[in-house]
């Protein structure tokens, strides 16, 4: 398309400057055929003037120019010519010339364009004068046009071979040129099938191949077009994974919860069952202790749809209360509860010399702490000692929970805050007791009062902080 809009632009081109040059020659000739005119006329009327009677042949050299002729007519006849052809042999013109001449030739005072005979074309003009006798005489002039017309044609052909080679370059560089601007736009094509090759209804998404960048094509606009593909696949694979993490988290969810439920409510059955058979001959005593079980496990039961709950709650709206809360107080009530709870560890307390105050939801606060502080004493061994702090900087206050446990198996720590995770520790001393929503909790009661958890452990022990933004605090 490129070479062919050039060649139709060089093409115009050529057109008007072959008519503009043709032009100006055409002009130059018309110079030189009024000059040679005005020189036949001179001449004609001197002779007549001096002899009488036109000037014969061989006196009339000076009046033809070089590719000319004139002639003049008296009455109706042809009284004097002179032709000098291009081959430069000087002599009278033919009846045949003269007669074609007469039947092209324009007015008096006019310039027409005449072939004659197979001498080619002429500019011809024509003039009525009067000798001192009275006589009226024409005399017709004629320049020739093939130096004009060689001229003409030989910048065509020229301007049509340097046209044609022009656009033949054009043609091939365009050509070579296009392809290296579509080479990405063709790597574009092939990722985008391969992409749509791929089965993106379900199941987590494997990383596609991505648009290599071309350090030549930098901002050009298949290179946009590249990056926006990239920047696409990328937004696709993460979108596409989250929902199936999603999807695979709410299945694990259901599973794990109904596996949760289902124990307690064995239990709870098992003895119901039992006691309240007709024939049952049980000891009080053993009925007692049955009641006993049923009641720990309908609380253990009861706790795990509080968790869920909470969590639903937190999920469809996360709604807090934004209330001046006394940290420092919280730590040290938080701390206290635990001495009694784990009396195997050993519980300390940093907190700034002046009392640390925030405004956020001072129950999310606390079950935030609790889950952490339970967390530690449950998946750590007797002797662990564990602080709660709180540090404090320009833009933030930061709850921390840290102990010098065996740490976290680095395997668990991408999904350490997702629900129903049973992550332990290295050296797991504990039996499992619980179902894994205590972390799960402090990330949902963290993202909905916009505060940041974070995570960090090793083989000599695990820190839990929950900074609160300047904004909160």
């Amino acid at each position: 398309m490129m070479s062919g809009l050039l060649l139709a632009a060089v093409t115009v081109f050529g057109v008007v400057s072959v008519a503009i040059l043709r032009q100006n020659l055409v002009t130059q000739a018309e110079s030189t055929l009024y000059l040679a005119n005005d020189t036949a006329i001179g001449q004609t009327l001197s002779a007549v003037d001096v002899t009488g009677s036109v000037p014969t042949f061989d006196d009339v050299s000076l009046a033809v120019p070089s590719d000319g002729f004139f002639f003049v007519v008296e009455g109706d006849r042809v009284a004097v010519s002179a032709f000098f052809t291009r081959d430069y042999t000087y002599r009278p013109m033919t009846e045949r010339e003269l007669t074609h001449v007469r039947d092209g030739m324009a007015e008096s005072g006019f310039t027409t364009m005449i072939d004659v005979a197979d001498d080619g074309g002429y500019l011809v003009t024509t003039s009525e004068v009067a000798a001192a006798d009275g006589r009226e005489l024409t005399v017709v002039s004629g320049v020739g046009l093939t130096d004009t017309d060689t001229v003409v044609r030989t910048y065509a052909l020229w301007l049509a071979v340097v046209g044609i080679a022009i656009a033949a370059f054009a043609a091939v560089f365009g050509w070579r040129w296009t392809r290296q601007q579509l080479d990405p736009l063709e790597r574009v094509a092939e990722i985008a099938d391969e992409v749509a090759a791929t089965p993106l209804s379900s199941g987590e998404i494997a990383p596609q191949r991505r648009v290599p960048r071309d350090v030549r094509h930098l901002g050009s606009e298949t290179d946009r077009v590249a990056d926006a593909l990239n920047r696409l696949l990328d937004h696709v694979e993460l979108s596409l994974n989250a929902r199936h993490r999603a999807e695979e988290s709410m299945r694990r969810f259901i599973a794990e919860a109904s596996h949760e439920l289902r124990n307690p409510l064995a239990s709870i059955r098992g003895y119901a069952d039992f006691y309240a058979h007709p024939d049952a001959d049980a000891d009080p005593l053993e009925t007692q202790g049955a009641l006993q079980r049923i009641g720990s496990e309908a609380s253990r039961m009861s706790t795990l749809i509080d968790d869920l709950l909470l969590l639903a709650r937190l999920d469809a709206d996360p709604v807090v209360a934004h209330d001046d809360v006394e940290l420092s107080m919280i730590v040290a009530e938080t701390a206290s509860d635990a001495r009694f709870a784990y009396p195997g560890h050993i519980w300390r307390i940093a907190l700034p010399d002046e009392d640390v105050s925030v405004v956020g939801d001072e129950g999310a606060i606390r079950q935030m702490l609790l889950n952490l502080v339970a967390n530690a004493g449950h998946h750590t061994p007797d002797g662990t000692s564990v602080t709660v702090s709180l540090e404090t900087t320009a833009t933030s206050v930061e709850l921390v929970v840290q102990d010098d446990g065996p740490g976290i198996d680095p395997e668990a720590l991408p999904t350490i805050f997702d629900r129903f995770t049973q992550a332990g520790s290295r050296t797991q001393t504990r039996e499992r007791t619980t179902v894994g929503l205590g972390l799960a909790i402090v990330q949902a009661l963290a993202t909905a009062s916009g505060y940041d958890v974070s995570v960090a452990s090793s083989s000599t022990g695990t820190r839990f902080g929950i900074r609160i933004p300047s904004n909160a605090a």
